[in-house]
């Protein structure tokens, strides 16, 4: 298994250099999200920032069912516990190796208070 600190510099390897191939995204459908309490507030992108979280638990997954229901926990928390309008994130990635769609590219995430409307969030699954 790739060890969680190598995960994280491939990551930031394809932020800062890119790659030919693009990850698969798991729509939010496809993971089996909620829809948002309420309509979203719009970004407006290009954002200047790309605000980088871990999970904060000993939750990993390797396996696409187990990175959807990490992600579906991680939405009703930030719904359910928080008040939020949906997943704080707009995109988590997973050990699996996909991307899950949270808030997407068009919707003001809640993942960094002062930057939230210019900014996505990504969350790498795991606490790093």
């Amino acid at each position: 298994m790739v060890s969680r600190w190598s995960f994280v510099l491939l990551l930031g390897n394809f932020i800062v250099f890119g790659n030919a191939a693009c990850p698969t995204i798991i729509s939010k459908a496809d993971w089996g999200g909620r829809p948002p309490v309420s309509t979203p507030e719009k970004l407006s992108v290009p954002v200047p920032f790309t605000v980088i979280h871990h999970g904060g638990s000993n939750a990993y997954c390797t396996t696409q069912t187990e990175c959807a229901a990490i992600v579906r926990s991680y939405q009703n928390y930030h719904i359910d516990t928080n008040g939020w309008n949906d997943i704080g994130y707009n995109f988590v990635v997973g050990e699996d190796g996909n991307v899950y769609e949270g808030r997407g590219w068009e919707a003001v995430g809640a993942h960094a208070p002062t930057y939230n409307n210019n900014s996505i969030g990504i969350c790498i699954i795991g606490d790093f």
